[in-house]
């Protein structure tokens, strides 16, 4: 075998490694988005919410990325509302496509419609507790970390 083909062959090797540990387009993105969320004082994880099916019909797991206001001087951990992008039984007062799992109080039904519509397709829970509003959301390119920051600030005045 000539010197020449075992040192091309080397060389793809090496490349062909180094381009595997490269992040995709994608992976940098959602980096990306996420920093300027963390540096807009937004908690970010992966998260699966497993809804509760016998007491509102909401049936498919919601897998996605978690962005979380906290509000550390609130002690209550009270949750007030959360809605899910699913078909289920209570949707009243709701965008089409969105459903009740958990309606306790809602101070601003009306604002809370609007504030829903607004929203990109890949969010698919929206919840408010005492002590946080958080969301989980595909994290297309239609949602942004300063989209997502200023949604929250407005459902926080809810």
């Amino acid at each position: 075998m000539s010197p020449l083909i075992i040192i091309v062959a080397v060389v793809m090797a090496v490349i062909g490694s180094v381009m595997m540990l490269k992040p995709s387009a994608k992976q940098a993105r959602l980096a990306e988005q996420r920093l300027e969320a963390i540096k807009l004082g937004l908690q970010v994880k992966l998260e699966n919410f497993e809804p509760e099916s016998e007491k509102n019909g909401v049936r498919n797991d919601i897998r996605g990325a978690q962005y979380l206001r906290f509000f550390p001087d609130v002690k209550s951990q009270q949750i007030k509302w959360r809605v899910v992008r699913q078909p289920a039984w209570d949707t009243e007062g709701l965008p089409e496509g969105w459903s009740w799992h958990d309606k306790e109080t809602v101070s601003q039904p009306d604002k809370l419609y609007s504030l829903l519509k607004e929203l990109p397709d890949d969010v698919l829970l929206v919840e408010s507790f005492d002590n946080r509003v958080a969301l989980i959301t595909e994290e297309s390119k239609d949602s942004t970390a300063l989209l997502i920051n200023d949604w929250l600030e407005q459902v926080t005045r809810l």
